[in-house]
């Protein structure tokens, strides 16, 4: 996980003299973050994604090595078969008045369970690959291709590249002129972009050590150049 830089808030020098701007430290986070894992025991096949590479949603990431279960629903399709055969039967035997209305609901109960099951089974391939849930890039490996994975275990840890924003510390006496939707503008270290920022949410509580608070801003704009874990400073206008 990205972690906070640690946070030194800067007033401009000229600010006793009259300056109007505040200034702290900002860093650029985004909302789409995840450690994926697995929810079959079975054998990881591949491991489509290496650390660092791009991924777009929908691209493979993990395969699994899905022999079995795809044994096993050709098995419960062969039962829904026979049992609605079966049930089929039954209808026109009852038409016949051969068997009792009970013979015909029990042998549609039983195909109705064997149904259940092929789609049981269904569910199982459909797990068998983990895909993109959105664009963003590969962080770490958490598990490596050919070992047995097991529900839940952890395998890959991923990162988006959009629905960026912007976090910062500040100190909690800002909070006397501070508002939701307050512009603006920080300056990114690595890009030397200036961009246009409004605050969205304040943290709910505030640090009683550094007398600190939490705020999220939403970027107005942006910079197509921006990736998550870069940093830089935010300016403020407590008049504004």
């Amino acid at each position: 996980m990205f972690c906070m830089l640690a946070v030194v808030v800067f007033l401009s020098p000229t600010l006793a003299s009259g300056q109007e701007t505040l200034e702290t430290r900002v860093l650029v986070t985004t909302q789409d973050r995840a450690i994926l894992s697995g929810e079959l025991a079975a054998r990881i096949d591949k491991m489509a994604v290496r650390p660092g590479q791009s991924f777009k949603k929908g691209d493979l990431l993990i395969a699994f090595d899905c022999t079995a279960y795809r044994a096993q629903r050709a098995t419960a399709a062969a039962d829904y078969r026979q049992a609605d055969a079966q049930f089929k039967s039954q209808q026109r035997l009852f038409e016949l008045r051969s068997v009792g209305e009970l013979d015909v609901i029990m042998a549609e109960a039983a195909r109705d369970r064997t149904l259940a099951q092929v789609r049981l089974h269904d569910v199982y391939l459909d797990r068998c690959q983990i895909t993109a849930p959105y664009d963003g890039a590969v962080i770490q490996w958490l598990s490596q291709p050919f070992q047995t994975a097991n529900p839940g275990d952890e395998l890959m840890e991923i990162i988006g590249s959009g629905n960026l924003e912007l976090e910062l510390i500040m100190p909690s006496s800002w909070l006397s002129w501070l508002s939701v939707g307050q512009a603006f503008q920080a300056k990114i270290e690595e890009t030397g972009a200036i961009i246009e920022a409004k605050t969205e949410r304040i943290g709910a509580d505030i640090d009683p050590v550094s007398q600190t608070v939490k705020i999220f801003a939403t970027i107005d704009g942006g910079d197509d150049r921006l990736l998550p874990g870069m940093s830089g400073v935010a300016v403020f206008d407590p008049k504004s």
